[in-house]
């Protein structure tokens, strides 16, 4: 019986011992897997790429006036003639010698008018004679003003100022009662003539061409003051003779302008110029951005008279970089790359600058294969 108890026994613990090996084995390999599961999520690899933007710009031809380009711009063009007539210095005078000319006032304190016929002299205190250009008569107890006199020769030595002046011509008691003065000094018997040049027209023309410009700035800006304006003068025809190579006091010069304004609303314009900067983009791995310190640079180039159309030339200027979301810096581009292997592929990318790779922990050799494990930085420097 009792060898028959002792058999039942180890029966019964052999199942036991297989199942308890079973469990241990079980929990062994639970134990290693998370193990192996904790390792593989603490693996980390950070890459951060330094970007450094490219310029671009664009510079094209634009034509207000066209249907799709209204449709984009608001934009006017008109059309305005302005008319001048402007006297002019030459630019080479010089001085010569002519006759001193001025205006007298003669005055009669008798009773008995005084009849004075043209040349008849008057003669100041210094010696310095000058004559009537008129005839006039003086009444008694009256003056003549504003009578008009000229230097008997010629030379600086007329040019006076203020004067009396006797009549030579008269009785020595008769010149106490009829005499003459003057309140403004005489010129003349030195004089600035010039020889009209081409220069001195062409200068001319040019200042009013500018003159024109700003009047029709004045102009137009009250018409249209909500948007930006271009000015040109596109037609400037004279007309009066002018002394080209005399010797001249000045000449005038006759002028119709004619003056082209453009204008523009400023924020189509930056929006379109922007669309026209981001087609610089050689692909979706590139991101392009306006200069938002600057408008577009608008310049007219040109007008169509028959169809009332202007061409201005646009330039816009930008920068062009790498985008996080390119293609190239998919985080699969990456799987098992060792740290050189990260720096040359990034490195030789557009527009960048320096790329800096970071394992943890620091004894990796690979970047894992698990895109959560992988943190991709773009930056651009500063």
């Amino acid at each position: 019986m009792a060898s028959r108890r002792r058999q039942s026994s180890q029966h019964i613990d052999r199942p036991v011992q297989f199942y308890k090996f079973i469990a241990l084995t079980f929990l062994t390999l639970t134990i290693i897997l998370l193990g192996v599961i904790v390792f593989m999520s603490t693996k980390q690899a950070y890459i951060t790429v330094t970007t450094k933007p490219s310029p671009v710009d664009i510079s094209t031809i634009v034509t207000f006036g066209d249907n799709d380009v209204a449709k984009k711009i608001k934009h006017v063009v008109v059309k305005e003639s302005f008319p001048y007539t402007k006297h002019f210095q030459p630019t080479g005078s010089k001085k010569t010698e002519g006759l001193a000319t001025g205006f007298v006032t003669l005055h009669n304190t008798s009773g008995v008018k005084q009849p004075l016929v043209a040349t008849t002299r008057l003669l100041t205190r210094e010696g310095v004679l000058f004559r009537l250009k008129k005839g006039v008569t003086v009444p008694a107890r009256d003056t003549v003003e504003r009578v008009e006199v000229y230097a008997d020769q010629e030379g600086g030595a007329s040019d006076i100022g203020p004067s009396n002046f006797s009549i030579p011509g008269l009785r020595e008691n008769r010149q106490k009662e009829v005499y003459a003065s003057s309140e403004e000094s005489m010129s003349g018997g030195f004089r600035t003539v010039g020889i009209v040049s081409d220069d001195d027209i062409e200068q001319a023309r040019e200042t009013i061409r500018a003159l024109a410009e700003k009047q029709a700035k004045e102009s137009f800006a009250k018409e249209y003051p909500e948007l930006e304006g271009l000015y040109s003068v596109v037609s400037l025809t004279t007309s009066g003779n002018v002394p080209e190579g005399k010797e001249v006091d000045g000449f005038t010069l006759e002028a119709n302008v004619e003056v082209v304004g453009v204008f523009y609303n400023k924020d189509d314009m930056r929006s379109w110029a922007g669309l026209q900067l981001a087609k610089k983009a050689l692909d979706d791995g590139e991101v392009v951005r306006p200069n938002d310190q600057t408008d577009p640079i608008v310049v007219f180039d040109s007008y169509d008279e028959k169809t009332n159309n202007a061409t201005v030339s646009v330039f816009y200027d930008g920068t062009v970089t790498l985008s996080p979301e390119h293609m190239d810096l998919d985080k699969t581009m990456f799987f098992g790359k060792t740290r050189d292997e990260v720096r040359r592929y990034v490195i030789s990318l557009d527009h960048v600058h320096n790329v800096d790779v970071r394992f943890q922990p620091a004894w990796m050799q690979h970047v894992p294969h698990v895109h959560d494990n992988i943190q991709i930085v773009v930056k651009e420097i500063e």
